[in-house]
């Protein structure tokens, strides 16, 4: 079969089972198969594939027919200008989380020590180290699946990151000039997408509210942070005010606010 008909019958398949994003999605599959990127294969659109890889194509498609998210299906994802392994034991990095890296990169202090708590695939941890390798850079992260990603992810980019395995701050020493942090925010009762669904929950709900494991993580925060020091982190735009008044609480004080972004520097 051709290329550009097997994508037609696998666009066809995605668009009967309501699938968004659906030529891109065929196309993203398409290229991991046949291991070119997208402007290959509008080239060699007339070129004809091996039952080989039709037959992983097609079992490719009927996995995303169920919902199963692309990132689950190549298990990689580009973030801030990395490539991550990922599966279904971390959370898909997502585009909005790319600001928070900005800020860190943008304001971390010279030579200072930095610490991103709950990091999952280590998305935010690695992307900050290679921009930044002036800084110590710590993570953390409860789940062991999730830390064995982690770790994956920070010999596959060849940075120094110390990895921990930890809830919230739990045995760390020492306190740090920059924290970062995205932490499970959705409300228990949250609607979710069906990709969503099928992303680790213990990286996605919050309580009733979404803030429960935000007023944990700020509890233990004064501890962690040196004064002057910097917090940046990610919630749901409907969540901010909430957030900046827990922060104030405990005397940080919000100094930039993004659509899902936050930061606050420590009176």
């Amino acid at each position: 079969m051709k290329i550009v008909d097997a994508l037609s019958s696998a666009q066809e398949k995605l668009i009967a089972a309501n699938v968004n994003s659906v030529r891109l999605d065929s196309e993203l599959l398409l290229c991991h198969v046949l291991d070119q990127d997208r402007t290959w294969l509008l080239a060699h659109n007339q070129d004809q594939m091996t039952p080989e890889q039709l037959e992983k194509y097609e079992s490719l498609i009927e996995k995303r027919a169920k919902h199963v998210p692309v990132v689950h299906l190549t298990n990689k994802r580009e973030f801030y200008g990395i490539e991550l392994f990922i599966n279904d034991n971390v959370l898909t990095p997502r585009v909005e989380t790319e600001k928070m890296v900005e800020f860190a990169i943008k304001h971390a202090p010279k030579g200072g020590r930095l610490i991103d708590v709950g990091t999952g695939s280590g998305a935010i941890a690695i992307a900050i180290a290679v921009h930044r390798p002036d800084l110590e850079i710590w993570a953390t992260e409860y789940s062991p699946e999730a830390l064995a990603v982690a770790h994956k992810n920070i010999v596959a980019n060849k940075i120094d990151v110390t990895l921990q395995q930890a809830d919230l701050f739990e045995g760390i020493a020492g306190s740090f000039d920059t924290v970062v942090c995205n932490l499970p925010y959705l409300a228990d009762d949250a609607d979710l997408m069906p990709e969503v669904q099928k992303e680790p929950g213990v990286a996605l709900f919050g309580g009733p509210d979404g803030l429960d494991i935000y007023r944990r993580f700020l509890a233990q925060l004064p501890n962690h942070l040196n004064p002057g020091g910097q917090l940046f982190t990610e919630c749901d735009p409907w969540q901010q005010t909430a957030l900046i008044a827990e922060a104030k609480a405990i005397g940080l004080k919000p100094i930039e606010e993004g659509y899902f972004i936050l930061s606050f520097k420590l009176n």
